[in-house]
């Protein structure tokens, strides 16, 4: 069995982690692939910034659904738009070559 690397990272000041520092980790983050000191300033800043518990819950749900596997079904009026917009783009690609 393999052990998961832990990226290990420094991050914030007196004032904490800013936005912007633990957003350029939130993929390692999400993945549990970071040193716990970084975690818990991940949870100190959540805890205190609802824009980046916002971003995090998105990410959290996105992958939950893509784990899931399940297809969904599109509206019928998405469904042809997508499908017409998707021909057309084949078929100018196809006479470009």
């Amino acid at each position: 069995m393999t052990r998961k690397r832990v990226k290990e990272t420094t991050i914030g000041s007196k004032q904490g982690a800013s936005c912007n520092e633990l957003l350029a980790l939130l993929n390692e983050y999400v993945d549990g692939d970071v040193d716990p000191a970084v975690c818990k300033e991940f949870e100190n800043h959540l805890a205190k910034c609802n824009p980046c518990r916002v971003v995090v819950d998105n990410v959290r749900q996105t992958i939950t659904l893509y784990r899931q596997n399940e297809p969904c079904k599109l509206p019928e009026t998405f469904r042809k738009k997508l499908h017409s917009c998707l021909r057309k783009h084949w078929k100018k690609s196809k006479a470009g070559k």
